[in-house]
C-alpha cells in the first residue's frame, strides 16, 4: 500500500480557511476592547497589541452606575484560539458581576468558580484583576488574583504605589481567595492609574533582564507628564526601546486619569 501525497489545492484551501476564522477571530477580538472615556470625573485610554494574531488578554472598561466605574483586565494562558476563546467566555461572566455593582472579590471568586468548575479540563488558567472606582469618593477597590500590580501614579509628586493582587491564578483551586481579598486606596484628582499585562512588563533588554514591575514603574511616573491620551503610547515606545528583539507576548494597557 502506498501512502497518498496530499493534495496541494485541498492544502491551501484549509490554510485559507483557517486563515480566514483567525481574522475572523481578531476582529470578535478587537470588537470587545473598551472605547476611551471622556468622563467629566474619568478619563480613561487603552491599547491592546497582540502576539499573534488572536491573543488571550481581555480588558474591559464599564459604568455599572454614573457614580461608578469598574476596570478589568486577564490574561489566559498560551495563544491562538482556545486562550481568545475562554477570554471572549471571561468577558461575559465578568459583565454580570459589574452590572450588578458586585465587590471586586465576590467578582474574582465567582469567576474563579466558574472557570473551575467548566474549564479545568482545558488545563488553562488566567491572571485577573478587578478594580472598582468610586467617583464619588474618588477611591479604588480593588481584588487581583496572580495579576501584574496596576500603578497609582500620585499627581503632587509622582510618586508610584502598586496595586498587589491578593489572590491565587483563576482556576487554579476551588476558592482562590486569601483572607483579605481586597484592598482600598484613596484617590486624588490627576492621580493616573495604569493597569497592564505580563507581556508589558516582562519585556526583555540585550542582557535577557525583564523590565519588570519596577522598570515600568519609572516610565509611568515619567510618562504622566503628557497628557491622559498620549500617555499609552508614550509608555509603549518605551517599553519598545527598552526591548530587545520580537515581542513574546499579548500587551495590554489601560491608563486612566482621576479628574
Amino acid at each position: 500500500m502506498t501512502v497518498m501525497e496530499a493534495n496541494p489545492i485541498s492544502t491551501t484551501r484549509e490554510a485559507a480557511a483557517m486563515a480566514h476564522q483567525f481574522d475572523i477571530a481578531a476582529k470578535v477580538h478587537e470588537a470587545m476592547l473598551p472605547k476611551p472615556v471622556r468622563d467629566l470625573r474619568l478619563f480613561v485610554d487603552v491599547r491592546f497589541i497582540p502576539f499573534d494574531r488572536v491573543g488571550g488578554d481581555y480588558c474591559q472598561v464599564r459604568f455599572s452606575d454614573p457614580n461608578t466605574c469598574y476596570i478589568t483586565m486577564c490574561d489566559v494562558t498560551g495563544h491562538g484560539l482556545g486562550s481568545a476563546l475562554l477570554a471572549t467566555r471571561v468577558s461575559s461572566e465578568v459583565r454580570h458581576g459589574i452590572l450588578r455593582g458586585q465587590e471586586t472579590s465576590r467578582i474574582v471568586a465567582d469567576l474563579n468558580r466558574f472557570i473551575y468548575e467548566h474549564f479545568s479540563e482545558t488545563e488553562l488558567f488566567l491572571s485577573f484583576f478587578a478594580a472598582r472606582i468610586d467617583l464619588t469618593l474618588r477611591t479604588i477597590a480593588w481584588s487581583g488574583a496572580g495579576h501584574p500590580p496596576p500603578l497609582r501614579v500620585r499627581a503632587t509628586d509622582r510618586q508610584v504605589t502598586s496595586l498587589e493582587s491578593q489572590n491565587v491564578l483563576i482556576g487554579v483551586v476551588e476558592d482562590n481567595l486569601e483572607a483579605v481579598a481586597s484592598h482600598t486606596l484613596q484617590l486624588s484628582v490627576g492621580d493616573r492609574l495604569v493597569f497592564y499585562t505580563d507581556g508589558v512588563s516582562e519585556t526583555r533588554d540585550g542582557a535577557g533582564r525583564y523590565l519588570g514591575t519596577a522598570g515600568l514603574s519609572e516610565i509611568a511616573a515619567a510618562s504622566s507628564s503628557v497628557g491622559l491620551f498620549d500617555m499609552a503610547d508614550h509608555v509603549l515606545v518605551h517599553v519598545e526601546d527598552y526591548r530587545e528583539g520580537a515581542a513574546e507576548d499579548d500587551e495590554t494597557l489601560i491608563v486612566a486619569e482621576i479628574r
